[in-house]
């Protein structure tokens, strides 16, 4: 069961929602089990084992950049690159831990029959290919940034303003659709209403 709450400015009237701007993980996937076991193994052969917790607490919305190096400890950041590389080639063989949030799924199908949608993620190219084309998702998104097209990740606006600008709307007709204080911020600094999704089994 997945459940929606508002979260963050409320659209001020200027217009309709013209595009949902998706997150991907924990928002329109539950991907926290995959994503946990695919850098678990890869952090493991480097001899650091963190557990769910640890690394719960310092990855949640963020992109390997900014919590591997966390994890790691300052003597060894400049091994984060290889880590994220060795989790990506690992994480093709945990896309059945994935569970997809199937209602939001259908908001979106039903949102296209007028509008437009983009995925916004600090997901890797890589593992966001994987997870579109495993669950057939891709077909939903007209734009796709990643955690690779940024200089700048959640909680800085820049990958909101990336998708508005690629899609050529203004961020106030854009619906972010999210579920971290990370993902939060970062759409609300671009200027974006939002809507909170919490999953729940």
């Amino acid at each position: 069961m997945t459940g929606l709450a508002m979260e963050g400015p409320a659209m001020n009237g200027t217009g309709p929602v013209r595009a949902l701007l998706v997150d991907l993980d924990g928002t329109l996937a539950d991907t926290a089990d995959a994503n946990y076991a695919a850098y678990a193994a890869a952090l493991a052969e480097a001899g650091v084992e963190p557990g769910r917790a640890a690394f719960d607490a310092v990855a949640a919305g963020r992109n390997w950049r900014q919590f591997l190096p966390v994890l790691l400890g300052e003597t060894r950041a400049g091994e984060a690159p290889g880590i994220a590389a060795r989790k990506t080639a690992l994480y093709a063989d945990m896309l059945h831990h994935v569970r997809i949030n199937t209602p939001l799924v259908r908001m979106i199908e039903a949102f296209l029959q007028t509008g437009r949608a983009a995925l916004v993620t600090t997901a890797s190219r890589a593992s966001v290919d994987a997870i579109l084309a495993h669950h057939d998702l891709a077909r939903l998104f007209e734009v796709t940034i990643t955690g690779d097209e940024v200089t700048q990740h959640k909680p800085h606006p820049q990958p909101y303003l990336m998708a508005t600008e690629a899609l050529d709307l203004t961020p106030d007709s854009c619906l972010a659709i999210e579920d971290s204080d990370v993902g939060v911020a970062s759409a609300e600094a671009a200027g974006c209403p939002v809507l909170r999704v919490v999953m729940t089994s």
